[in-house]
C-alpha cells in the first residue's frame, strides 16, 4: 500500500503547481479508482467529507494556509508501484483540466461525500470519514456495462428501504440502453412529478 504523502507528490509531479483544495480531490479521486479498480485503497489515510468536498486530514494540515503547492517534499513519486501510477496518471488525466471548485462541486454529487455526510447539510463542518466500501462500489459502477450499474443502483435503492417504480425503471433502462439522453429522462421524470 502507498503511503499518502508519495500519492501526493506523484501527483504534483503529474500536474504541476495546483490549488491545495485541488490537490486534495485528485488524491480523492486516486484513491476511488484504485478500489474500484483493484477492490482495495491505494493508501490508508483517513479522507473525510469537508464542507468544500473530500479532504485527507494528514495531508491538509501540511499544506494548511497555502495557496498553491508546487511539490511535495515529504513524499516521493518512486515511492509507487507501476499500478498506483498508472491510477494516478488517469486520474490526472481525466479530472486535471477541472478547476478546484468544479471538483468540489463534483464530490459534492457524488455518493460516498452525501452517504458520509448523512442528513448534515452543507454548510456545516464535518469529519465523518468517507466509506472505502462505498467509494468502491460507486466508481465502479461508473464502469459497469449498463444492465450491471442499472441493478447495482436498484439494489443500493433497495437498501435503503425504498422501491424504485416500474416507471423510473423503464426510463433508467432507456438511458442505459441508449435510446433517451440523460436530460429527456429528467424533463420526463419532471413531467410525471408534476401530473402526479
Amino acid at each position: 500500500m502507498a503511503d499518502v504523502h508519495d500519492v501526493a507528490a506523484a501527483v504534483l509531479d503529474a500536474t504541476g503547481p495546483e490549488s491545495p483544495m485541488k490537490l486534495q480531490k485528485l488524491l480523492y479521486y486516486a484513491q476511488a479508482w484504485h478500489l474500484a479498480k483493484y477492490g482495495e485503497p491505494m493508501f490508508d489515510a483517513r479522507i473525510e467529507a469537508w464542507r468544500r468536498g473530500p479532504v485527507v486530514p494528514e495531508v491538509y494540515h501540511r499544506h494548511r494556509g497555502q495557496s498553491e503547492v508546487g511539490s511535495w517534499d515529504e513524499g516521493d513519486p518512486r515511492g509507487l508501484t507501476e499500478r498506483e501510477r498508472s491510477v494516478v496518471g488517469d486520474v490526472v488525466e481525466r479530472y486535471g483540466g477541472f478547476s478546484r471548485h468544479e471538483l468540489s462541486d463534483m464530490a459534492h454529487a457524488e455518493e460516498p461525500w452525501r452517504a458520509a455526510r448523512g442528513a448534515l447539510p452543507e454548510s456545516e463542518p464535518s469529519s465523518a470519514p468517507l466509506s472505502n466500501k462505498v467509494m468502491a462500489r460507486y466508481f465502479r459502477r461508473l464502469t459497469s456495462c449498463p444492465e450491471d450499474a442499472f441493478a447495482d443502483a436498484v439494489a443500493s435503492v433497495r437498501l435503503e428501504g425504498l422501491e424504485v417504480p416500474d416507471d423510473t425503471r423503464a426510463t433508467m433502462r432507456a438511458v442505459a440502453a441508449g435510446e433517451l439522453t440523460m436530460d429527456e429522462a429528467i424533463a420526463r421524470e419532471i413531467e410525471a412529478l408534476r401530473r402526479s
